[in-house]
């Protein structure tokens, strides 16, 4: 029987994590997976706790559309404030059939400061970082964190670890009730 997986964006980096960490939380298991935008209810470019509300939102949307699906996933990147500067950090949000539902969130960075200071000028993080590192939708695919670790780490294997941790609770879900 092939699980119904129904992810909350039409970004390529976005579908290859939600790709992955299906395959390497349940190798076992064979999925559909389908794409589709979402809602998320915040503003483009979320602050803060709108980040988690924008995952968690998105999800909502989601399983509105798709509620015979077996699980759905969500990932929403923001920009969190700390002090003067500004710091990047991502949500993940999985729910599975039972209505189960976890998060986890990446690690946190910092933005080089003129890309802060497109921010702050009102462009989204991805436009910024297009513009600071002459890209062409480098959210679609490495991300600011392919460019600030030269490549060592992209947007997917950014959002990947959490996605796992996110998924094997669920897979795991009699642990932690």
């Amino acid at each position: 029987y092939m699980k119904k997986v129904i992810i909350a964006s039409e970004n390529p980096a976005k579908i290859k994590v939600a790709e992955k960490a299906f395959a390497s939380v349940y190798p076992e298991e064979t999925f559909e997976f389908i794409a589709i935008k979402s809602d998320s209810g915040v503003p483009d470019q979320p602050m803060g706790e709108e980040t988690r509300l924008g995952a968690n939102n998105r999800l909502k949307f989601i399983k509105g559309k798709f509620p015979d699906a077996d699980f759905w996933i969500s990932q929403e990147g923001g920009l969190f404030k700390d002090g003067n500067r500004l710091s990047n950090r991502a949500w993940i949000a999985v729910c599975d059939k039972e209505g189960c539902l976890t998060e986890a969130s990446t690690s946190n960075f910092y933005l080089p400061k003129k890309v802060e200071e497109y921010v702050k000028e009102g462009l989204e993080l991805g436009h910024a970082n297009d513009k600071f590192f002459d890209a062409v939708n480098s959210k679609q695919g490495v991300g600011v964190i392919g460019y600030l670790t030269d490549g060592i780490y992209d947007r997917t294997e950014y959002y990947l670890q959490p996605a796992i941790i996110a998924l094997s609770e669920i897979k795991h879900k009699d642990w932690f009730n």
